[in-house]
């Protein structure tokens, strides 16, 4: 795999991963299952990494539609 594969491959694991983050913890559902089931060490991690989430989702984006503008 080269860097040009990796580059289209890329933006789409980072979109993935912030719209799953965002989607989880946006969910009221999915929050009181993780409050029932998960250590509290691990719920707070969960919430912390929501800024981080919300950056990856928006230039993950970003990425793929100048990618998709540019090829």
């Amino acid at each position: 795999m080269n860097y040009q594969q990796l580059d289209l491959i890329f933006p789409y694991v980072m979109f993935a991963y912030g719209a799953l983050i965002t989607l989880v913890l946006n969910s009221e559902k999915l929050m009181q299952l993780a409050e029932q089931r998960m250590p509290a060490m691990y719920r707070e991690r969960l919430i912390g990494a929501q800024v981080l989430a919300n950056l990856s989702l928006w230039l993950g984006g970003l990425w793929i539609l100048q990618n998709l503008w540019l090829a």
